[in-house]
């Protein structure tokens, strides 16, 4: 008797020490994609204005009322008030980021951002019986499309949003499944009103809210007309109401979840008025910014190949759910719900992707694990009426966990493949540890910035749109912006995208607003487009080159007071098709087979006089080329720029 409670106190002394053992793996590979997070500069274009909000906010101890950022904004309406308190806690939470590391503690915070929704499924998984090695598994794809494709989508405030939708429904789940439903209650309460104040993506939590409510009523429905005698689980109901309730909890209450519901609803209508995707007749953000399109423009027009393998593990989800329903002949009907809507939101409008992941993520995992892959549970088929084993007699249908196992290789398989043709390639420099020797991007006006502030080139400016958050952030209060990622007026918008891409009257509009100096790229970083205006200037008079290089330019008007700004510092013109070159060749670098990026450099060396050169380029591409897709902004501009005198 003594052996054999010995031999037991061994075996299970060796399995404990067995999954410390895998929890420690699990640590350092969310160490590692943390790791990775660090090895990217600070790249999205709006991080630099909600720093900058958060510092006034901070400074001045009030939340924004009113535009002290723009010269361009007017009249402030009631709307447009609260679009700039909606994310107040999350921009104050991301400058103190800044104020304790610097740039460092921002990029940080990111990677923080990043690694938490995994660890948290991680956590839950493991804690519900799921065999470590099966947690690991299910985070990976998950954690490395993040850290490597996503990674600049969490360095401003939605960030917090996509790891409070997670724990959101974490909470849910253990309100109507779990026996603390008080105390998750409450936290879901405290949650929703902390996220109501951090960021506009508490739309989004209480659209999961209501998904939840639904689901869990129209089961209950369901089963009474089968004639089950169910109660309703007041708490679940109770404490889900008012944790939408507490999201008025806001400086603008109710009004700003009501107009932001109404926005993306009445956007949804015309959308399909018009056929999904179009985007005509919506304001011009909406038909501009990138985030706002579908996914298939990214898979597309921006090549975005990778989204395949997103579309795979989505697709596997799917029938992992389907299997699962099929197996224990029941329909989870809130989960469904909650599933369907993420997927289409994500696919429908790309800043969804990254609530998408994180949540898919955990659905596959909470799949998995429902399906039979217990640790020390035997799962048993229903039709041997025998009873359940461990954690309360878990039953499962025939086929449960034989199947589960394979549903967890997708996930092994469809990592491998992408990592093998893709992202070991196109990322080999980011996986390894280490922090960026540049937290700023390159993209960004470093020198550009620098320039203006040596040289005291009075204003007012026209800018770039994505650069106007960094502008705000580097140049504030010396200058202020013409257009910026805000998007606070959409007639505003639309002139300065007018400008930028040279459209008819582009000249008079900055007469209108007696622009002084213009900053642009020359390149779209994004696509590989030439930027219309950094060529049309090239054969006006009326402006002069004073600074290029790293995809930055800087004219002057040819006017007395600019005088010695033009003396000292005038180049030629043609410095900007070089410029072009230089910078298509940066992203031909990244992907030497890019149509776009080669026939836009093809373009500037054609306007240089490299007509030979450019020749064999296009000769390369010639479907492109009868396309004439360049031709959609710069093409036409560098005409005019080659013509006699140029």
């Amino acid at each position: 008797m003594t052996s054999t409670v010995a031999k037991q106190a061994g075996n299970y002394r060796e399995k404990r020490a067995g999954k410390w053992a895998w929890h420690l793996l699990a640590l350092l590979f969310i160490a590692w994609v943390f790791s990775i997070t660090t090895n990217f500069s600070l790249n999205d274009p709006d991080l630099w204005w909600h720093l900058k909000t958060g510092q006034v906010t901070l400074e001045t101890h009030s939340l924004p009322s009113r535009d002290v950022f723009s010269y361009t904004t007017p009249h402030l309406t009631t709307a447009q008030k609260q679009g700039l308190r909606a994310h107040w806690l999350g921009q104050v939470i991301f400058y103190l980021a800044y104020r304790v590391g610097g740039y460092e503690g921002v990029g940080v915070f990111r990677g923080l951002l990043i690694v938490l929704p995994m660890l948290a499924i991680y956590i839950w998984l493991v804690k519900r019986g799921a065999m470590p090695w099966m947690a690991i598994g299910t985070i990976s794809f998950g954690a490395l499309m993040l850290a490597l494709e996503l990674f600049y989508s969490f360095e401003r405030p939605q960030g917090i949003s996509f790891l409070l939708s997670l724990l959101a429904i974490m909470l849910l789940e253990e309100m109507r499944r779990g026996k603390k439903k008080k105390l998750m209650a409450a936290l879901l309460v405290l949650l929703m009103v902390f996220w109501a104040n951090a960021h506009a993506g508490f739309i989004v939590g209480a659209v999961i809210i209501i998904l939840y409510i639904l689901g869990e009523a129209a089961t209950l429905g369901w089963n009474r007309l089968k004639g089950a005698r169910v109660r309703p689980d007041y708490l679940f109901f109770g404490g889900a109401l008012l944790a939408l309730i507490a999201t008025g909890l806001n400086p603008d209450g109710y009004t700003l979840s009501s107009g932001y519901l109404y926005g993306l609803a009445s956007g949804f209508v015309r959308d399909i008025h018009h056929m999904v995707g179009s985007r005509t007749g919506t304001g011009w953000v909406a038909r501009v910014v990138l985030e706002y399109r579908p996914l298939t423009y990214f898979y597309s027009q921006l090549f975005y190949r990778w989204l395949m393998f997103y579309w795979v593990f989505t697709g596997a989800l799917i029938v992992l759910l389907l299997t699962k329903y099929w197996i224990r002949k029941k329909i989870d009907l809130t989960e469904f719900f909650t599933v369907c809507f993420i997927s289409f939101f994500a696919n429908y409008y790309a800043r969804g992707l990254m609530f998408s992941i994180i949540i898919m993520t955990f659905y596959y995992g909470k799949s998995i694990l429902e399906l039979g892959i217990f640790e020390g549970v035997r799962p048993v088929p229903r039709n041997t009426g025998a009873k359940g084993g461990a954690r309360g007699g878990q039953r499962e249908g025939p086929g449960g966990p034989r199947l589960a196992p394979s549903f967890f290789a997708v996930i092994v398989i469809v990592l491998a493949i992408w990592f093998g043709l893709y992202a070991s390639q196109s990322y080999a420099w980011a996986l390894k540890p280490g922090m960026t020797k540049q937290w700023v991007s390159p993209w960004y006006p470093i020198r550009a910035d620098k320039f203006l502030k040596q040289n005291d080139i009075k204003p007012p400016m026209y800018n770039f749109y994505t650069w106007g958050g960094f502008l705000i952030w580097d140049l504030y209060p010396k200058y202020k912006v013409f257009v910026d990622g805000r998007a606070l007026s959409n007639s505003v918008d639309r002139t300065a995208d007018a400008i930028l891409k040279s459209y008819p009257g582009w000249q008079q509009e900055l007469d209108a607003y007696d622009i002084n100096f213009i900053l642009v790229p020359v390149v779209f970083r994004e696509s590989g487009y030439i930027i219309p205006i950094s060529v049309s200037l090239i054969n006006d008079p009326q402006w002069k080159l004073v600074f290029i290089g790293d995809n930055s330019a800087i004219f002057v008007r040819n006017r007395a007071e600019n005088a010695d700004i033009i003396k000292k510092y005038s180049l030629d013109k043609k410095n900007v098709l070089r410029e072009i070159v230089n910078v298509e060749n940066i992203l031909i670098y990244g992907d030497p087979s890019d149509p776009i990026y080669n026939i836009n450099k093809a373009d500037a060396m054609s306007a240089l006089g490299y007509g030979e050169q450019a020749r064999l380029i296009y000769r390369m591409y010639p479907d492109w080329v009868r396309k004439r897709f360049s031709t959609l902004f710069g093409y036409y501009s560098l005409k005019v720029a080659t013509r006699p005198g140029a």
